[in-house]
């Protein structure tokens, strides 16, 4: 057998540069899989510590099916205690309020003014808790400070993260605003907590005693959840307990959702088995490209090897024994490979983690990761063995008088462009089949691999053809005759396909995701089609819509703006399967039409603008949102009864709209519990409609677009922190990570927004911009297509490796040739800008052909995209972008091809005439 491991490992040993090539591709490939599924498996725990120390040990959750703010009464509780399958119950009050932290010496310095409102501040989530059964569901890790206790007065727990970048500390105060603005409450805060934030976008969190959050929002003996730990907590524990506490609740409010921490638990696993699928999908690429590297070194080895393996067929050798040359040449090398790409894996794990932990959080091991990690590199490398090996069976005897490569013939080249027919076949047709679902997704994944074989198929057919016009491009570039050029590039078809695709799968993924990523941000255009801002009325603001109208139009800073008004009024709803009529609190939202528009570019379901428009100014009218119209089974042209002071009205559906825009940012940030709130809640009418049959003459919302041009900040803004001038100003404008000209434009946006406040009369009223919302957007998209385009770099810095390798094998192949060259007159420059060349030529190749499966790739997936969210995705191409990933491309192939080229000027040419 010694003879025979000799033989295989030959080539290891004449050729140690190619060797530890391949061997490269196989552990960058291995250590992709590990490190992206690490990253995943980081991601996941954050996911899951968020998901557990929201649902604690709860079996069981009781909310409003229109949002987690909506209330319900407090006295359904004794009841539900009462139930046998109950072991444990605590209730929540979840609140949204103005509130700004003081430190101990912001609070020493006092400003009166500060007494009477300041909504320049962002809100906080205040949560009020039961402290006697709380702590039976669910714990909270203490970072700072104590637990609440009941002998507490105004006293609340801040999270820490908040608490930090605010300069908080137990001792220091929070200042609350309700509903009654002259009277603001100040909160001790006696300890911090932490909390693992899902998204930076979700509000800081507050925590006070149930009874004291209920006491200053004026919510007495209301909650918004109600939390159940069941005796049995299994699956037919649920059911059976669910079945018991479904009617209990409806004895005091009809409409709830009750739904179990499993199913719960199961939409957020599902998410991330979406995510799971798409990284694993990515980091699989780089296998891909390590699979047609080895195969093309194991080309070039047989192709140099020829004349060996036409004699060992001579001597008796069979073909099968051939074929375990093969094998036991390439195994070795995978096994290896994987053992050291694992911690090359981690290493980028950890390394990822210390650049970016605001989206992996802390360094986690992914062992499921690690075994198909291991296993795809073990089959990679069995594959990449398998096809050289039945390419030597084909070896005959007669080779070792005949040693050189074989012409592709036409029938192969044809089935290959047949193949990559139906590949394409089997990817569009998978669009129309698009549906929100796991086993899509994994369709999805097997059909994109297909289509990447299949582009790998048609290299060979690139090479041959379009290649010759790579030569001219690569020709003039480096100076050397194209007829030269195209002689050493059309030497070995197969091989130079290999390299071209490998280049093609890093490149693509890269361009893919960037295409993709600008056109997403280009398509959600919030302050083009979405108010960049809002000024909202607790109560009726003083003027009437239209002179709120003038008022507004005479401040500086403001585009465009509409004006428009809200009542509550109940609405009439038969839920599906169930005949009783119920009534549910709604918000009647008065516009006018054509302002708000303008601002709200609505996409609608039924109906157009223009007719909605006109059916809306002649009367009785109203718009629907498609969330409104599914939970009551409305549609266009169908009366939708409103009682409002005790009196029945009746309006006709106009239209059902819905935004994609906002859709994707609830979504994005999980909050659709408030989204469902408006969505679900609301029908728009008219201010006219309000006025002349409601008797409603007023104004409670403002929306606007600024028009505030670009100017640098004062040199002494902001202000010093703790001091005088520093009180009131919101604590996000002190943030040294946000750019402060961006700081600045904020803050004048905000007096934009106050002096709308002082017009109106209402200095209590709520405003804010959504700007910071499609900030976060845009920063998190580029900062997740940053981090996955890593993984296809890697990728390409395999890609790279197989050029070298392949022009040191063209270089060694043809040293007599280019020592001919040289005794012609061939100078030293020529020959080294002639190999430059051909690395050229295929880095040009094999950009044409990834920028071409790139696009592809993302206009598919904006095609996917509208299909399942209904978000239209346009065409954007980032030049500047794609422009760099090409030229890295085309670089890391010249760099790959510099020094078999200098080693090709240096050659000695007597040395070489006699080497063969």
């Amino acid at each position: 057998m010694r003879h025979w491991s000799q033989l295989a490992t030959r080539n290891w040993r004449a050729k140690p540069v190619r060797t530890l090539g391949a061997l490269l591709a196989i552990a960058l490939g291995t250590g992709a899989v590990v490190w992206v599924s690490c990253c995943y498996e980081s991601i996941r725990r954050a996911t899951e510590m968020w998901a557990t120390g929201y649902i604690g040990s709860s079996s069981i959750n009781i909310e409003s099916p229109f949002g987690k703010f909506n209330q319900l009464p407090q006295r359904m509780v004794p009841a539900l205690r009462k139930l046998e399958e109950v072991k444990h119950l605590t209730v929540r009050l979840d609140q949204r309020l103005r509130a700004v932290g003081l430190t101990k010496g912001e609070k020493a310095v006092g400003d009166p003014s500060m007494l009477q409102s300041n909504q320049s501040t962002p809100e906080m989530e205040f949560l009020g808790i039961d402290l006697k059964h709380e702590f039976q569901v669910r714990q909270y890790e203490i970072t700072s400070g104590r637990m609440l206790n009941t002998a507490d007065g105004l006293a609340c727990m801040l999270e820490s993260d908040y608490a930090g970048r605010e300069q908080l500390m137990a001792g220091d105060l929070i200042r609350v605003w309700t509903e009654d603005l002259n009277k603001p409450f100040e909160l001790e805060i006696v300890g911090l907590f932490e909390r693992r934030r899902v998204n930076e976008f979700q509000k800081p969190m507050v925590l006070m005693q149930l009874h004291q959050l209920q006491e200053i929002t004026l919510k007495h003996a209301l909650i918004t959840s109600v939390d159940i730990v069941l005796h049995d907590p299994s699956r037919a524990g649920v059911k059976a307990a669910a079945r018991k506490i479904r009617p209990t609740v409806r004895r005091f409010v009809q409409k709830v959702n009750i739904t179990s921490a499993e199913a719960r638990i199961r939409q957020t696993r599902q998410a991330q088995g979406q995510l799971e699928n798409i990284l694993t999908l990515l980091s699989l690429v780089s296998l891909l490209t390590a699979l047609f590297i080895i195969l093309s070194t194991l080309s070039m080895g047989m192709i140099e090897r020829i004349v060996q393996l036409g004699l060992l067929r001579c001597i008796g050798t069979t073909r099968f024994q051939l074929a375990a040359i093969i094998f036991i040449e390439v195994l070795p090398l995978g096994i290896v490979g994987v053992m050291l790409g694992v911690p090359a894996g981690l290493a980028l794990t950890q390394l990822t983690v210390w650049l970016a932990p605001e989206y992996i959080g802390a360094f986690a091991v992914n062992f499921r990761g690690i075994r198909l990690a291991v296993i795809a590199g073990l089959v990679t490398t069995v594959i990449a063995a398998t096809l050289p090996a039945i390419a030597v069976l084909s070896v005959s005897p007669m080779d070792a008088a005949r040693p050189r490569a074989r012409k592709s013939k036409p029938i192969l080249l044809a089935s290959v462009a047949l193949a990559a027919a139906v590949v394409f076949g089997l990817w569009y047709l998978s669009l129309g089949l698009v549906h929100r679902s796991t086993t899509f997704f994994k369709m999805s994944a097997v059909t994109i691999v297909l289509l990447y074989l299949g582009f790998a198929l048609l290299g060979p057919l690139a090479v041959r053809f379009v290649g010759s016009i790579m030569v001219y491009a690569a020709a003039a570039l480096t100076g050397v005759r194209a007829r030269l050029l195209q002689d050493q590039v059309g030497h070995a078809v197969w091989r130079s396909a290999g390299i071209c695709c490998g280049l093609m799968v890093g490149l693509s993924m890269i361009v893919g995701l960037v295409v993709f990523n600008k056109s997403v941000r280009t398509a959600w255009e919030f302050p083009r089609n979405f108010p960049e801002g809002y000024v909202w009325g607790v109560e009726q603001m003083q003027p009437d819509s239209q002179e709120a109208h003038e008022l507004i139009a005479s401040i500086d800073g403001i585009r465009k703006h509409s004006v428009c008004n809200a009542v509550n009024v109940h609405v009439e709803e038969r839920p599906m399967l169930m005949a009783k009529l119920h009534l549910s609190v709604t918000w009647f939202f008065g516009v006018d039409p054509d302002s708000f528009f303008d601002l709200m570019r609505l996409e609608f379901v039924e109906g157009d603008r223009d007719e909605a428009v006109r059916l809306l100014e002649s009367g009785r009218h109203i718009i629907i949102a498609k969330d409104f119209a599914v939970a009551r089974n409305k549609k266009v042209g169908d009366k939708v009864r409103v009682i409002f002071g005790g009196r029945d009205f009746h309006f006709t559906v106009a239209a059902v709209v819905e935004s994609p825009a906002i859709d994707l940012a609830a979504t994005y940030f999980q909050v659709q519990s408030e989204m469902r709130v408006a969505a679900v809640g609301s029908v728009i009418g008219t201010n006219a409609d309000l006025k002349r049959i409601f008797g409603v003459n007023g104004s409670r919302l403002v929306l606007l677009n600024f028009d505030l041009p670009l100017e640098p900040p004062p040199a002494d803004w902001p202000p010093p922190r703790g001091s005088t001038a520093a009180i009131g100003i919101s604590g996000r404008y002190f943030d040294s990570s946000v750019p402060l000209d961006k700081r600045w434009q904020d803050f004048r946006q905000d007096r934009v927004l106050a002096e709308i406040r002082r017009k109106l009369n209402a200095p209590g009223a709520y405003s804010a911009t959504v700007r910071e919302l499609k900030d976060v957007i845009d920063r998190q998209l580029t900062g997740m297509t940053n981090l996955l385009t890593a993984v296809p770099t890697v990728a390409l810095i395999v890609a790279a490796i197989g050029v070298a390798n392949l022009m040191t094998a063209n270089v060694t192949s043809r040293i007599r040739q280019l020592a001919v060259l040289r005794a012609v007159g061939a100078t030293r420059g020529l020959i080294l800008r002639l190999v430059i060349g051909e690395a050229l030529v295929l880095g040009l190749l094999g950009s044409a052909m990834g920028l071409a499966l790139g696009l592809a790739l993302a206009r598919n997936t904006a095609v996917m995209t509208e299909r399942m969210y209904g978000f239209e995705v346009p065409f954007v191409m980032p030049w500047g972008h794609v422009g760099a990933a090409v030229c890295l491309t085309i670089g890391l192939c010249v760099l790959a091809g510099i020094v078999p080229a200098r080693h090709a000027s240096q050659t000695d040419v007597v040395d070489a005439l006699h080497s063969v």
